[in-house]
């Protein structure tokens, strides 16, 4: 894993910003790919496992993955 430089700054993309559904769409895939390879039983159990893989995931985000992956 690479370290992040100390200067690094996270800026918040508005939801206009084209980047932001790229972003978004990104993060989601990301989220579903550890779905796949954690093959959660139940709803509970993927929400939980992405809620401790991407604890700054709002809820909405790791909802959209669950229910992508269960489709």
């Amino acid at each position: 894993m690479q370290a992040v430089p100390r200067e690094f700054q996270v800026a918040t993309l508005p939801a206009d910003d084209p980047r932001f559904m790229a972003a978004l769409d990104l993060q989601i895939a990301q989220m579903r790919r550890v779905l796949e390879l954690m093959a959660p039983t139940t709803g509970a159990d993927a929400l939980r496992s992405l809620r401790d893989a991407f604890p700054n995931a709002p809820f909405e985000e790791r909802a959209r993955a669950v229910a992508g992956q269960r489709a």
